[in-house]
């Protein structure tokens, strides 16, 4: 078995995201209160309590080591492939419309 060794930048990275990601769902608990998500989960809401009591924390470096995000469902995620095809596309949008107004 071998151990790859991580940088303590990269540690506290991890740390870093796997707070904020805490930070967002703890906010997002409680906008959809801990009793519905418990319903939507079909366990209690105590149960719910214990995991962000005691798992979330660890869930969420588990996530951010990954480097999985969490987002709210308005946020649009995209690759950077397309991105770059996007930036890419506008470049050539925006050199286009240069032309035409006589500029290159």
């Amino acid at each position: 078995m071998t151990t790859e060794t991580v940088s303590q930048e990269l540690r506290e990275m991890t740390r870093k995201d796997a707070e904020e990601y805490q930070a967002r769902i703890l906010q997002r608990l409680s906008q959809v209160k801990q009793t519905c998500a418990a319903d939507c989960m079909g366990v209690s809401s105590s149960t719910v309590s214990r995991m962000v009591t005691d798992d979330l924390f660890r869930f969420c470096e588990l996530l951010a080591a990954l480097n999985l995000q969490v987002a709210p469902d308005d946020v649009v995620i995209t690759t950077q492939a397309e991105l770059d095809a996007f930036e890419t596309f506008a470049f050539r949008y925006m050199e286009s419309r240069q032309r035409k107004r006589g500029r290159l």
